[in-house]
């Protein structure tokens, strides 16, 4: 968390979370069935590797999905015009949940130990070395993205990396994105205009990279 420490109740509410799937995990060893679960707990992982991935599940699409809903709202808020674009026109909500999810990025860099020498752009970088991959600059990469500090609800395609990639691509993506097409269905049915009406707050962390405040009206 950020700042002063979990609260009690939400210590709690996490030690509830692990305990559901701890007996979860307990009855798919005997009962497997063809769910997430039964493929966790079949595979090698050991029993804690399979508490704490059935964890990542959950706040893979919880916190960062929060925050990438945060700012895309802002990003509508301060491109009006995008947001007219996507009012007007129903085959834009999949490639504007997957600009929002770029221009957001709420998980800012990742780090990774690199197993073997190697030479990237003119650096050298040695078996062992701890290199910390900025997801935040990689999704503003020119050479990838044809003007990338532009939020646009079009963009295609859009191969950003907010989901990571490879073995560790992000076990909550499907569920972060089906939580942001369900704000902008609900956004586009009963929203014409949305209003950022004070100051916004940015989350004091290098990691998580999202909106602490956002006071908004909704016409």
């Amino acid at each position: 968390g950020q700042g002063g420490g979990t609260p009690p109740a939400a210590m709690i509410a996490q030690s509830e979370i692990l305990l559901y799937y701890t007996r979860l995990a307990a009855r798919r060893r005997t009962a497997p069935g063809d769910d997430v679960i039964s493929l966790l707990v079949g595979s090698d992982l050991t029993e804690e590797e399979v508490l704490l991935n059935c964890y990542n599940l959950i706040i893979g699409g919880d916190e960062t999905a929060r925050l990438a809903m945060a700012g895309g709202l802002l990003a509508l808020a301060t491109y009006d015009k995008e947001w007219a674009r996507l009012r007007e026109d129903h085959a834009l909500v999949a490639p504007a949940v997957e600009e929002i999810l770029r221009w957001t990025t709420p998980a800012a860099h990742v780090g990774r130990i690199a197993t073997r020498d190697a030479e990237l752009a003119g650096r050298r970088v040695a078996a062992g070395d701890v290199v910390a991959l900025w997801t935040v600059s990689a999704n503003r990469d020119e050479a990838v993205f044809d003007d990338p500090d532009r939020f646009d609800v079009g963009r295609t395609p859009n191969r950003h990396l907010t989901f990571g990639h490879g073995p560790h691509f992000c076990l909550g993506a499907q569920l972060a994105r089906a939580e942001i097409r369900a704000l902008l269905a609900e956004l586009r049915a009963s929203v014409s205009a949305i209003t950022v009406t004070g100051p916004v707050t940015w989350l004091p962390s290098n990691f998580i990279n999202g909106v602490g405040t956002l006071p908004v009206a909704l016409a």
